[in-house]
């Protein structure tokens, strides 16, 4: 006759795999977000961030300059279907401090995806007369866009930034 043993695994025999997956988890989602991370957007706003650093005082010294100028400006925008999809009529008005409208303005802009790269562009205002600046742009996305301009005439330069929301 055969005996017959009843071998049993001891209690909390699992307890050590328990470790085993957590540790698997956490590696898995970091893998995750490491691949992620290296294969996204690299968030740079300038090739030539040292040098910009650098050169900080310059642009104090521009500000300085621009505010002694007195100039103020009024940005709106609308849509421009006649433009494109996303086609926006941006208007940017300048008054000097006595609020006469500046005229003679020679003003470039550049509209800046935040969040991706390739979709930048430029564009120059159209002067309507009495300080009033003007550019219809068809922007290729929707969404958020950084609008960076910069006004001259002569040896005066003004300088500025607006976010808009194009739909």
């Amino acid at each position: 006759m055969a005996v017959m043993t009843n071998k049993q695994r001891p209690d909390g025999w699992w307890y050590p795999w328990i470790f085993v997956g957590a540790f698997a988890v956490v590696f898995a989602v970091n893998g995750t977000m490491a691949f992620f991370a290296v294969d996204s957007w690299t968030g740079l706003v300038t090739k030539h961030a040292f040098k910009e650093g650098s050169e900080y005082n310059s642009v104090l010294a521009q500000v300085s300059e621009q505010q002694a100028m007195g100039w103020s400006e009024s940005f709106s925008y609308t849509p421009a279907t006649h433009v494109g999809p996303h086609g926006t009529t941006f208007t940017l008005h300048f008054t000097d401090r006595t609020g006469a409208a500046i005229d003679g303005l020679t003003i470039n802009a550049q509209a800046t995806r935040p969040t991706h790269e390739g979709y930048d562009q430029t564009f120059v205002f159209t002067p309507q007369g009495n300080g009033m600046y003007s550019a219809d742009v068809d922007l290729p996305l929707p969404g958020n866009w950084e609008l960076r301009y910069i006004a001259t005439r002569a040896d005066e330069l003004y300088k500025m930034s607006q976010r808009v929301n194009v739909r």
